[in-house]
């Protein structure tokens, strides 16, 4: 685990690393979204939500603050 806290992005935004064509490269790739898709699959599978009424789903994501490591 401490050689994962050596990737830029655990350093500062990706924004500060990645240019737009390197974004774009990470949000089309097939194996990418593929691996997206059944982590939120999972996830909402463990929240065991009841199927036979609406619920709502809020994702507050993660906002990256100065000196967030």
């Amino acid at each position: 685990m401490a050689s994962s806290c050596r990737r830029p992005e655990h350093m500062a935004p990706p924004e500060m690393f990645y240019n737009e064509e390197e974004a774009k490269k990470y949000s089309q790739n097939s194996r990418m979204i593929e691996i997206q898709s059944q982590m939120s699959e999972r996830a909402l599978e463990l929240l065991n939500l009841p199927e036979d009424q609406p619920c709502f789903l809020l994702d507050v994501g993660y906002v990256y603050w100065p000196g967030d490591v």
